[in-house]
């Protein structure tokens, strides 16, 4: 049995067989609305999730995310999580239900992908860096995977001769899409930052920031993950990253505040404190250094355009 999250002891447990009404080991869903409503759960398939439009809450990984347009999720088995609209907000949702064991042989030449990660996470129960709260899919390549969505719906709602295979060819291409855009996102941050690629003593420090920005992360914090003495660690990071600790953390944390204030969802003070910030003014003043102007002005500008 794979080793569970903290939070699954209070999670309702699905099974894949009982989600199903033939014998086809797949199943789409499309939600639409203000309605959607899950309680904490975990099940034992891997389910794919894109948001089409509008935004919602997902609480995944013992984190809490408004995502929006062009934000995708792959939750694997036995990982605890749920899916809520946000009040008053409308939110169309694309759901794909399938076991490991769905796709066949059909991903075996791409055995580093993202879903050979997902795979390896039922087995063992360790997390990769391929397990993230979110990834978002750049605006040029959206209606492609909503196209490939589109064409997965109308093939099981349509079961012409050889739907089954038509399904499982557009899941492998809409996986490796994320995994190719997981890679373009992980490079635009490096570029971003005028950074050189992580080295390994980094690599889990830069990932411990990326999916916990919204806590406390003392300098002692990223020094302890890298086995390093404080000093040595902050002089080191610097000179591999070109940023402080600090900075580096300041702009994980203000680019993700600029993707929630382009979902225009919550309040500045509300973006504020998710983002990590533990005082608006702060976040304000630092908002404004990195980006040159405040966050109402960041959110005027972007309603504009």
């Amino acid at each position: 049995m794979p080793r569970h999250g903290r939070n699954v002891m209070s999670a309702h447990l699905l099974y894949f067989k009982d989600q199903l009404t033939d014998d086809f080991q797949f199943k789409f869903i499309r939600h639409k609305g203000q309605k959607i409503r899950q309680q904490l759960h975990m099940h034992d398939y891997i389910q794919i999730a894109y948001v089409v439009r509008g935004v919602c809450v997902h609480h995944f990984c013992d984190k809490t995310l408004t995502v929006g347009k062009g934000d995708l999720f792959i939750i694997p088995p036995w990982q605890a999580h749920c899916i809520n609209a946000v009040d008053d907000k409308d939110c169309e949702l694309v759901l794909l239900d399938f076991m490991p064991a769905f796709l066949g042989d059909h991903l075996k030449p791409f055995s580093r992908s993202l879903f050979q990660h997902v795979v390896q996470y039922e087995k063992s129960g360790t997390s990769s860096e391929w397990l993230q709260p979110w990834l978002h899919i750049s605006q040029d390549k959206q209606l492609l995977v909503e196209q490939l969505l589109q064409d997965i719906q109308e093939e099981v709602a349509e079961r012409e001769e050889g739907y089954e295979f038509s399904v499982q060819i557009n899941v492998v291409k809409l996986l490796i899409l994320i995994d190719r855009e997981f890679r373009r996102t992980e490079r635009q941050r490096q570029a971003a930052s005028g950074q050189r690629p992580p080295n390994p003593q980094f690599q889990d420090v830069i990932r411990y920031i990326h999916e916990n920005y919204g806590q406390d992360i003392p300098l002692e914090q990223g020094a302890y993950i890298a086995n390093m003495t404080p000093a040595y660690f902050s002089h080191l990071f610097k000179k591999t990253t070109g940023q402080t600790f600090v900075e580096y953390l300041h702009e994980v944390r203000i680019e993700r505040a600029k993707e929630l204030i382009r979902l225009n969802a919550h309040t500045m003070t509300q973006i504020c404190f998710q983002v990590g910030f533990r005082h608006l003014s702060h976040f304000i003043r630092t908002f404004k250094k990195r980006t040159g102007m405040t966050p109402t002005d960041y959110k005027k500008s972007v309603l504009n355009n």
